[in-house]
């Protein structure tokens, strides 16, 4: 059966089919979920939500909850298939068993996109306000919102495009995806004016008196987002010849990365043959770095080492520091008493810097965790239902507490004349895909270290095996350094390993799933103060907040008007 679900008032009339709906809706999940397995079709994201628009424009309220939900289980699936292979590795279920739990999950991601129809469908009949500003607003809102395991947003699949990301130094990865949303919205309603009305086109710059809805092609509002995109994309291209040219003036520090490429497991962990504890393959490859010049050696988010748990692993780390006469950050899994319970035991998930001299220069606790790896959501206090969800969770769980504020790691650099301490930011996991996380811990390091020169994040991502989950990772790395003007060295355990620059340049990229041990001279810049966004991090997303709650508001005065006036007619 079909749906008249396009009229087109007096000019043309068509009719499109159910499936062909669904169909156009499953093309927008698969146009913004490609960019999100290959970074160098970025260019699709700008076009992605088109065929959904054009299938949501004249159908209801629930038809287009239901489109909606199509492109975000077609994007889910796709961008995210790698869930599949995170459930068996972390829970040793089987492919089926993964597979339905994987459906679970898909389905509640899906339903931001169903959320972003529904809210523009209902404020736009309600509001009458212009889409290109309606749009735009409930796209940045809603991915901005929906809560989500892991955090994603459409600005994460630009990490390509150079141009366009260099803006987010003032409104963040949100302004990035505004900016995406405009794009989309523009291109829909110009191919509607063009293909859907064949007799007599309206000019681009009149006012269509072919929509009996409310105005959707007023010139003014289109021309003014056309010309916004094009400053946003002309500011691109300046600043990044600009801060191409000023990178290039800049001194390097030599850093060393070590790249494990451990498989992960639930079971005890094995010691390797030839190693021990007090002398892992980390440190027999930072030895070999320390030898071709590294001045700092970076480890990754890997195994326990229990260097914080254990005096005689503690002398034997600052021993082999003091010889190689370098600084390493690592991770590790610290252990402390609870001070209001002393036979209970806290868990850090923490970072660990040691001087040239082996001693503990700094140490950073994680304070971003991981929902059900690292903590239980609103169950931590219910003792019944935390046991349910460590029983489902088995091993997997490792309760973790909260650390309470950034730190800085300082550098020496012995081997340089000119700069004698190097601010470096330590981020852990998925730490770096938060934006305002990473901006305030960038904002307190120049408020209390008179500067902040590079971003590091140690990760682990063996967890998603073989897929494209890394890659995706390391990609809002690139948009965590334009948005706070640092350099960012993401070390992952399995690769890949990334150095992206302030302007969003990689310079360096290890391959996934290999061990081995790299050198590379960063360039960096001492006492850099970040970016307008690093120091007003919620400034556009509250703006945008705002904005949107005040046009609820005006939507819902103008329903109880128009209630009020048919009270009185009857």
């Amino acid at each position: 059966m079909q749906n008249q679900s396009v009229p087109l008032g007096h000019v043309n009339q068509k009719i499109i089919s159910q499936p062909l709906l669904i169909l156009m809706a499953a093309l927008s999940g698969a146009l913004l979920s490609i960019p999100f397995l290959s970074s160098d079709y970025y260019a699709l994201t700008w076009i992605g939500f088109v065929p959904l628009l054009l299938a949501i424009n004249n159908v209801r309220l629930g038809k287009s909850y239901f489109l909606g939900l199509i492109t975000g289980l077609v994007f889910s699936v796709s961008a995210s298939y790698w869930v599949i292979d995170f459930l068996m590795l972390s829970k040793g279920y089987n492919f089926f068993t993964s597979s339905l739990i994987a459906l679970f999950f898909w389905f509640y991601c899906a339903q931001l996109f169903a959320l972003i129809t529904l809210s523009f469908k209902i404020l736009k009949n309600a509001s009458r306000i212009q889409e290109c500003l309606l749009f735009p607003l409930i796209v940045v809102s809603v991915f901005s919102l929906y809560p989500m395991i892991f955090t994603v947003h459409l600005a994460e699949s630009q990490g390509q495009f150079v141009t366009a990301i260099q803006a987010v130094e003032w409104v963040g990865v949100y302004g990035l995806d505004a900016m995406i949303a405009l794009s989309n919205i523009v291109i829909f309603r110009l191919l509607w004016v063009l293909f859907f009305n064949q007799k007599n086109r309206p000019s681009l710059f009149n006012a269509s008196p072919y929509f009996n809805s409310w105005p959707y092609f007023n010139s003014w509002p289109y021309a003014v987002a056309i010309l916004l995109l094009a400053l946003w994309f002309s500011y691109g291209w300046q600043a990044n010849a600009h801060w191409t040219d000023k990178i290039d003036t800049w001194p390097t520090v030599r850093l060393g990365l070590v790249q494990p490429n451990e498989t992960p497991s639930l079971k005890e962990q094995v010691i390797l043959p030839g190693y021990s504890r007090a002398y892992p393959p980390e440190l027999a490859m930072t030895e070999r770095l320390a030898s071709a010049g590294a001045q700092i050696v970076i480890w990754p988010e890997a195994k326990y080492k229990a260097y914080l748990d254990r005096e005689q692993i503690a002398q034997a780390y600052q021993s082999q520091i003091d010889w190689l006469n370098i600084d390493l950050i690592f991770q590790d899994i610290e252990r402390i008493k609870n001070p209001a319970v002393p036979t209970e035991v806290q868990q850090f998930n923490s970072a660990v810097m040691l001087s040239k001299e082996g001693e503990m220069a700094a140490k950073y606790q994680k304070m971003k965790r991981i929902a059900f790896g690292e903590y239980v959501p609103f169950a931590s206090d219910i003792p019944i239902l935390k046991k349910w969800v460590e029983s489902f969770f088995g091993a997997f769980l490792n309760e973790m507490e909260r650390g309470s504020s950034h730190q800085v790691f300082q550098s020496k650099l012995s081997h340089t004349t000119n700069q004698s301490t190097l601010n470096i930011i330590p981020l852990i996991c998925y730490e770096t895909t938060f934006p305002t996380f990473v901006a305030s811990s960038v904002k307190q390091a120049v408020t209390h270290s008179q500067g902040a020169d590079m971003l590091i994040g140690l990760s682990s991502d063996g967890w998603f095996g073989s897929t494209l989950q890394p890659y995706q990772h390391i990609n809002s790395s690139i948009l965590r350094a334009v948005e706070n003007r640092l350099p960012f060295v993401h070390v992952l355990n399995n690769g890949p390993s990334i150095v992206a620059m302030p302007n969003g340049e990689v310079i360096f990229t290890t391959d996934a799933n290999q061990a081995g041990g790299y050198i590379v001279d960063v360039p960096y810049h001492r006492n850099t103060q970040g970016s307008f966004f690093s120091h007003y991090p919620n400034l556009f997303i509250n703006t945008v907040y705002f904005v949107l709650f005040m046009i609820g508001l005006f939507s819902f005065w103008q329903a109880q008007k128009k209630a009020n006036i048919a009270v009185r007619l009857f």
